[in-house]
């Protein structure tokens, strides 16, 4: 199979998974890896699992992706969303922060808004808008981002004003 047609296997793959037909996108993933072992096929293969709710799944593909391209942004964030998920707090950390110092990163701004949230569960208010602060530079259209910021500092300003 040339390379041109493995990768329009590979990008049927996305497109199935962006119109959420997760079965023929999981299968031209799947197919895409046996004969072109990459870590964005694994990538790809961990969001169709994460989206099934197959964590511990997508959790093996993550880490596969990132065993191949140990500087590959994506796979690090999204595990640590899911050990985020899993109350894995102090493993998830690890794999946010790793995601912001990839090179290899589509959307860094992700990568810092769910470590402004981690830092927020933790009642950490002034790290979690530090983080924010970095999402909003990378990304300025950014809305959740904006929101919590304004949460962050009415929540600050009526602590300020209790004392």
């Amino acid at each position: 199979m040339s390379s041109n047609s493995l990768q329009a296997q590979l990008d049927l793959a996305k497109q199935f998974f962006r119109i959420g037909d997760l079965d023929r996108a999981e299968y031209h993933t799947r197919a895409f890896l046996e004969i072109n072992e990459n870590e964005e096929a694994y990538f790809y293969l961990g969001l169709i699992q994460n989206s099934q709710n197959k964590w511990d799944e997508a959790l093996i593909s993550y880490y596969k992706a990132v065993s191949i391209n140990h500087d590959y942004g994506n796979p690090c964030n999204e595990i640590g969303v899911l050990l985020l998920r899993m109350g894995k707090d102090k493993e998830a950390i690890y794999w946010l922060k790793k995601s912001v110092r990839c090179t290899l990163n589509d959307a860094p701004h992700i990568s810092f808004f769910n470590l402004a949230t981690l830092y927020k569960l933790w009642n950490r208010p002034e790290r979690s808008l530090q983080y924010l602060h970095k999402a909003m530079e990378i990304k300025k259209d950014f809305p959740e981002a904006w929101k919590m910021w304004d949460e962050l500092k009415t929540d600050k300003n009526e602590s300020t004003n209790a004392n």
